[in-house]
């Protein structure tokens, strides 16, 4: 049986170029029909007041939508401070132009997490096929890396991998480019362990593993793994690496694996001190490629790409930038390689907020507020269930999820989101396309949107 580690993705959708327009100077959102003025209603004569805010002294004025600028103007020549009534959200957005595209940051609570933490401060090593520069979005900080295939300084990526990986981690974000990372505040360390063509030895892996802890590293990602039919969980070259890491409270991430195995995860992810991630979907369902079984402690999303469930346009993968088949873009890739660096991005978030500062500590918040998404607590296919980034940092753990009344056994609830509109039809399946079943036509009104297909 040979030692070479095979790259756990690759599988991907080519992304076509997305262009999203930014009007400069465009104005924030505001109430419509409203512009809010620092007076009291009878200084006011002549205008429809909508309520009067006694604390702050504030009159908010009706308006006709679309004469709101023209009555704030009206009201300042006349030495009134006034202004639109901006909206404000609970959780931060970056300006990113494909950000919602971006599904995957929502499902585990990055936006609400990024008013708290973004990883500021803290180094993560990426060790994969390295990383490309020289995109037009880029990684926000990038630490000093290593090739070690090669042997120098300079741990390029002419396979594209690494870079969407170190993407999730920690993109350039809110800089009105492209798309958003996980830990956009943390710094990337690529250090190149697998070859270009996505293969790598464990020699060459631990090398990087030792490596990366030296640099000062905090957190390591490792979205690579032997294909779990072969059941390795210790091995003589690697085990002493991943014991280093630990020892040097440095918290290791890797892939699950994609081999769709059902009895156990892939290693080094089987490892005890490492944290094993599958992948969920769009649905916050696990995929079918995603390994099961012993071993798996969190899931994160990996993608579909043969699903849209969102409706977008696109397939339903993990969105990153980076340099593939000889040009840069925006790549839909999946894989339990997409989920990992959520996880480890997560990492970065948490140690960087101070909520932990060791491998136990980190999982023992990721894991005590997951998004249980399967049988109760600990589960095969779940694993504690999908990392929820803002629960982990503020200690809150997400709520059971409610009763389920499924009364035609389809899966779905009639009480549960997506609402199973019509519970008592078998054949009704909330959530899936319309265009399903042979040639796209079964005659069933799918997504309960009330088109039935012909």
């Amino acid at each position: 049986m040979s030692y070479r580690i095979r790259n756990i993705l690759l599988l991907a959708v080519a992304w076509t170029a997305l262009i999203t327009a930014h009007g400069a100077g465009a104005a924030p959102p505001f109430v419509s029909g409203e512009v809010a003025v620092y007076a009291t209603p009878d200084e006011l004569p002549g205008h429809k007041v909508a309520r009067y805010l006694p604390h702050a002294g504030i009159t908010v004025l009706k308006v006709a939508s679309g004469k709101e600028w023209g009555l704030v103007q009206r009201l300042r020549a006349k030495g009134k401070q006034a202004g639109l009534n901006l909206i404000a959200t609970a959780s931060y957005t970056p300006n990113d132009g494909l950000f919602s595209y971006q599904w995957h940051m929502q499902s585990i609570q990055a936006p609400e997490a990024w008013d708290l933490s973004n990883g500021n401060g803290v180094i993560v090593a990426v060790l994969d096929t390295g990383l490309a520069t020289g995109g037009p979005d880029g990684i926000g900080c990038v630490s000093p890396g290593y090739d070690i295939v090669n042997n120098d300084a300079d741990p390029a990526d002419g396979n594209g991998h690494g870079t969407h990986v170190s993407g999730t981690i920690g993109q350039a974000t809110d800089n009105l480019t492209g798309v958003a990372g996980v830990a956009y505040g943390a710094c990337v360390m690529p250090v190149k362990v697998l070859d270009d063509s996505g293969s790598g030895s464990f020699a060459d892996i631990a090398d990087g593993i030792y490596y990366a802890v030296d640099q000062g590293a905090a957190v390591i990602n490792m979205s690579l793994g032997v294909n779990a039919r072969y059941g390795i969980t210790n091995d003589p070259v690697m085990d002493p690496a991943l014991d280093y890491a630990y020892n040097h409270a440095v918290t290791v991430v890797a892939a699950a694996g994609n081999d769709g195995n059902r009895r156990n995860v892939s290693y080094p992810a089987i490892y005890p001190s490492v944290i094993a991630v599958g992948a969920t979907d769009y649905r916050d369902q696990v995929t079918s490629y995603s390994n099961k079984g012993k071993g798996l402690d969190l899931m994160a999303p990996g993608g579909d790409t043969k699903r849209d469930d969102n409706n977008d346009g696109y397939g339903d993968g993990v969105l990153q930038e980076t340099y593939y088949n000889g040009s840069w873009g925006y790549w839909f890739f999946q894989g339990t390689s997409m989920a990992s660096p959520h996880v480890a991005g997560a990492a970065a978030v948490l140690i960087s907020n101070g909520a932990a500062s060791t491998p136990d500590q980190v999982v023992q918040l990721l894991e005590s507020t997951a998004k249980d998404l399967g049988d109760p607590g600990y589960d095969k296919n779940y694993g504690y269930g999908l990392i929820q980034l803002h629960a982990a940092l503020t200690g809150s753990v997400p709520p059971p999820p409610p009763s389920c009344t499924d009364a035609d056994g389809d899966g779905y609830c009639a009480d549960v989101a997506p609402i199973d509109c019509d519970d008592s039809n078998p054949k009704v399946h909330p959530g899936a396309n319309d265009t399903k079943g042979k040639a796209g036509h079964d005659g069933i009104d799918n997504d309960c949107n009330g088109i039935i297909d012909g």
